[in-house]
């Protein structure tokens, strides 16, 4: 559980559809139509940037994408351990669970590694 994040409602789609909400444990909303995709180009603006070496050029800030992409793999941990976890967002870390701890990150090839602080 993230400070903050225990209570929510969702809203899919361009229609802003109620989606899933905690007044019910996750369970009411109805099925979003994902459609072909909705990346608009961002993967493909993320490398160019990338490779220009031009933070400018992004169509939005690689922190947000941080933090969103994030609360996915913070779910995703919740899963794989069978828990609820408790998470620092600060220091980025589990409160006193070394076991989620180690999906924060994974063993690199040499010469690719994660930089400890990026």
């Amino acid at each position: 559980v993230v400070d903050g994040y225990d209570k929510f409602k969702t809203y899919m789609g361009q229609k802003r559809e109620p989606g899933i909400s905690d007044e019910d444990g996750g369970k009411s909303g109805t099925e979003m139509d994902r459609g072909a995709g909705g990346t608009d180009g961002h993967f493909a603006n993320f490398i160019e940037a990338v490779r220009k070496r031009d933070r400018s050029i992004l169509t939005g800030p690689v922190e947000t994408a941080h933090l969103s992409s994030g609360l996915a793999h913070l779910g995703n941990i919740a899963y794989r351990t069978g828990r609820v976890l408790q998470f620092d967002p600060r220091a980025e870390k589990f409160v006193n669970d070394p076991e989620a701890d180690r999906y924060l990150a994974r063993d690199y090839r040499e010469g690719f590694e994660v930089p400890e602080n990026v």
